[in-house]
């Protein structure tokens, strides 16, 4: 597997990304930046010098494994009662935070003499959020699982889906224009369609409210209803057969193994019925409860009186499988994935000089439209404060997966758009991209109160400084040296 300019193998390519993965997370710590931006630019650098390759299928997929991972290890990471609350107030951002982005990139295309089905596709690029590249970012600042980063994570989960239902309805009529053909979707596609999404989420909270066991009812009440008999029924099978018995296997002994298996094969469910593996993946670690781990075992003891009695020891085996599961998903696998979403901006200096203009326009436009619009969405459909509004704002800047599938569409298969265009494309996405880590980091010190930020009368801040959780070291700690940092600075 040699690369055609380079000739470099797959050898010098892993050795190169982990070489960057390293230099990345060095210079993440020394500048208290997130290591995504650099993994980012790193990619995009070594690219264009010839150290990397365009394209390679085995780092591709292998930059797939590791979205896959990252989102499990979140859901892992996520309380589903907090999720369920976040995913009833997101639902205002997530239709508003996927239409302005809309707007603004068919009225940029438009703006720029291009047509309709040009529009449509540029519009359809900027929809989908990047949720597992902002959740990264968060989660390098201890960010993750504060309220704002579960709106976001809830938002995107409903945008993605408006966005697949968009791309899968509206590609194949915007094809058959372009092209000149008397193909269109029909109502039995879209009925298909709609199905899908229905199966999937059906499949998914079925298994995670009903069949894990820890819905168990201890007891039937005596005038049950159908759904509640059929609850007792399923999750008291599940008891017996389910995650907890699987996962504590010999003891525990392969339980992250398992844990991996599991987010594959939710992966595999979602791609079958037309979703990202990774959105699977998320809602497997999602209904993954941290008492799943918990292996029981006999000890025999000699009491005061010398007799030998058996007591019941737990050995905890979440922390442990938690761990290295993070640490395949966000040291191994997952920047890979980071490191060639760079690497497909391409330098080429005459036709990016002519795409520049719109790229530029495009992007102001879709970080107005999307910050301003989701902030608003946040406060007033889904009540969230000020300062988690903004956050919310900047979380959804972020344009990956979907968005590269529109574009691959569009111009690798079809050529609906010229070169021009797909530059126009891939610069806005690649500085939105860039812009996510950047601002995610510039709004946390107002997110936690330790600077103030007022416009036009609106205290956007935290309004006080966000008191430190005594039940989470780590991320205390991180408050703790911030808070001194910003009040040294004043």
């Amino acid at each position: 597997m040699e690369h055609e300019t380079t000739g470099f193998s797959i050898w010098e390519y892993s050795a190169i990304i982990f070489a960057v993965v390293v230099v990345s997370k060095l210079i993440s710590k020394k500048t208290r930046t997130v290591d995504v931006l650099w993994f980012i630019v790193a990619g995009a650098l070594l690219t264009n010098l010839g150290f990397l390759p365009e394209h390679n299928e085995f780092l591709e997929i292998i930059g797939e494994w590791g979205i896959l991972f990252i989102m499990f290890a979140l859901g892992v990471e996520e309380d589903l009662g907090r999720f369920s609350q976040g995913l009833k107030r997101s639902m205002g951002v997530a239709l508003i935070g996927a239409a302005f982005p809309f707007i603004a990139g068919y009225g940029t295309a438009t703006l720029f003499g291009y047509d309709h089905n040009s529009a449509m596709l540029w519009g359809l690029t900027m929809t989908a959020t990047a949720v597992s590249l902002t959740m990264m970012s968060l989660r390098g600042d201890l960010m993750h699982r504060s309220t704002a980063a579960t709106g976001i994570m809830t938002a995107a989960v409903i945008d993605d889906v408006l966005s697949l239902v968009g791309v899968a309805i509206l590609v194949p009529i915007i094809v058959a224009s372009s092209l000149g053909g008397g193909e269109t979707t029909s109502m039995g596609d879209i009925g298909i369609i709609l199905v899908k999404v229905i199966v999937f989420f059906g499949v998914t909270l079925f298994l995670g409210l009903v069949a894990f066991p820890e819905n168990s009812p201890k007891e039937l009440p005596v005038n049950a209803s159908l759904y509640q008999k059929l609850d007792y029924k399923i999750s008291q099978f599940a008891a017996k057969f389910g995650a907890r018995k699987f996962l504590m296997v010999h003891s525990g002994e392969f339980t992250p193994l398992i844990m991996l298996f599991m987010a594959m094969f939710a992966g595999v469910v979602a791609h079958l019925l037309g979703f990202h593996p990774a959105i699977g993946a998320y809602f497997a670690g999602l209904f993954l409860h941290a008492d799943y781990f918990i292996h029981k075992k006999i000890k025999k003891v000699e009491n005061e009186e010398g007799e030998i009695i058996e007591e019941e020891e737990h050995d905890d085996k979440f922390h442990e499988a938690a761990h290295v599961v993070d640490h395949i998903a966000f040291t191994i696998f997952g920047p890979i994935f980071f490191v060639n979403l760079g690497g497909k901006l391409i330098f080429d200096p005459e036709v990016m000089l002519k795409a520049l203009p719109a790229a530029i326009f495009l992007f102001v436009t879709i970080v107005v439209f999307q910050v301003i619009s989701a902030c608003l969405a946040a406060r007033f459909t889904g009540r969230y404060k000020w300062h988690e509004g903004v956050m919310i704002g900047f979380g959804m800047l972020g344009r990956a997966e979907l968005a590269f599938i529109v574009i691959n569409i569009a111009f690798v298969q079809n050529k609906i758009i010229d070169t021009s265009q797909f530059y126009t494309l891939m610069i806005a996405c690649f500085m939105l991209n860039v812009t996510v880590p950047l601002a995610l980091k510039w709004w946390k010190p107002y997110y936690l109160g330790f600077k103030q930020l007022t416009v036009m009368g609106v205290t956007l801040s935290r309004p006080e400084p966000a008191p430190i959780p005594k039940d989470m070291p780590e991320y205390s700690e991180m408050m703790a040296e911030e808070r001194n940092r910003y009040l040294k600075d004043e």
